[in-house]
């Protein structure tokens, strides 16, 4: 099958990035798919992940005014946006009418979604998401009062959904979060993220807590550092070790420095390698206030890190919940309870044993070659 993937830019370390690398390898190498990746704004910017020389990549690389827009009145925004809107539509047409597709896939929501399913170019079109429902633009729409009462804001949302009906299948990541789209749309379906790394053995006598992701709000680094706050006064020789970039790598040095706890609490840059990282510690800490899935905990959990994490919408209680590792969920936000968990760890190394070794047995319900075969059951489906 001719397969391709619409996704704005390849040059980030995030989750879904990985995401997109890996299933798309695994078609192009092992599935032996025709797999092209399009993106809108990669401009000079290197690929962070590498990609199967199978794979084609193409770069439209159309200025995006999203992010440029601060300042500027109503009309001036609105101008901008529906001319980059009118491009990349154009280019997106182009490609599909002049290249014979059998699945088009936007992931993302990209700028793309709002346009895709309306191409007729013979190509089946998929919708991927992974993040849950209710931070998506639509779900905000559907569910404030006031809109439903503006009538224009009310036939604007109609024919959005009626765009998203259009598609041959939405994919979410957790069978909670379809049963929150399926209130509003019935072409939807769940496939959870594959393990994306070759585990590695993580050292459980290791005095070392790990946390990965961005720097940003939804991740809740803050809470994890005020918790480290209540762990480091009863274990001085453990670390706290977390592994990302973003826009609040400087809040978050001030607050470790803010709280002394400089010594024992440290941030570092993304790793390709992140096995390594993973083999080189015993727990791991997830204190994200909300997540699509949580791939990040998921392959903590195939390398056998002991897990600790906020149970938050989706995700984490999807991975946990129905064994005995959902003794370590913890309420989303409750900081003493998150220190208190850790705690509960690092003072017991049977415990820490014994959790690494559920910890990789659950990760295996999510091995890739299952969870392509899903994919691949999928394309079959609507092909």
């Amino acid at each position: 099958m001719r397969i391709v993937y619409f996704f704005p830019s390849l040059k980030d370390s995030a989750g879904t990035e990985r995401m997109l690398n890996v299933k798309a390898n695994y078609l192009a190498d092992v599935l032996h798919h025709e797999v092209t990746i399009i993106t809108y704004r990669q401009f000079d910017d290197p690929v962070f992940f590498e990609f199967s020389d199978k794979i084609k990549l193409i770069h439209f690389n159309i200025p995006d005014p999203t992010s440029k827009l601060k300042g500027l009145g109503y009309w001036e925004k609105r101008k901008q946006y529906k001319n980059f809107m009118h491009a990349y539509r154009k280019k997106v047409e182009a490609y599909l009418l002049n290249n014979p597709t059998d699945i088009a896939i936007s992931m993302y929501f990209g700028a793309e979604h709002k346009f895709l399913p309306l191409i007729q170019d013979g190509s089946k079109k998929i919708l991927e998401y992974h993040f849950h429902f209710d931070i998506t633009p639509l779900s905000k729409k559907l569910k404030a009062k006031w809109i439903l009462k503006n009538l224009k804001m009310k036939i604007q949302t109609a024919m959005f959904q009626r765009t998203l009906n259009r598609y041959d299948k939405i994919v979410v990541l957790t069978q909670q979060d379809q049963e929150e789209w399926a209130r509003y749309f019935s072409n939807v379906t769940n496939i959870p993220n594959p393990i994306t790394i070759t585990p590695m053995k993580a050292d459980v006598e290791a005095k070392k807590v790990l946390a990965v992701g961005r720097y940003t709000y939804q991740k809740g680094f803050d809470d994890l550092i005020n918790a480290w706050s209540i762990v480091a006064k009863d274990f001085p020789d453990w670390q706290l070790d977390i592994y990302g970039s973003g826009e609040l790598e400087e809040d978050m040095k001030k607050q470790i420095k803010d709280l002394n706890l400089e010594e024992t609490v440290h941030l570092f840059p993304p790793r390709k390698d992140i096995n390594r990282v993973f083999a080189a510690h015993s727990i791991f800490a997830l204190s994200s206030r909300f997540e699509g899935f949580g791939l990040v905990l998921l392959e903590a959990l195939s390398c056998g890190l002991a897990p600790v994490a906020f149970a938050c919408k989706n995700g984490p209680k999807q991975m946990m919940g129905d064994s005995q590792l959902k003794e370590f969920l913890v309420t989303p936000g409750d900081v003493p309870q998150l220190a208190g968990k850790l705690k509960q760890l690092m003072a017991d190394k049977e415990l820490r044993a014994q959790t690494s070794e559920v910890a990789a047995q659950v990760a295996q319900r999510y091995a890739l070659s299952n969870i392509m075969e899903r994919w691949e059951n999928l394309f079959k489906s609507i092909n």
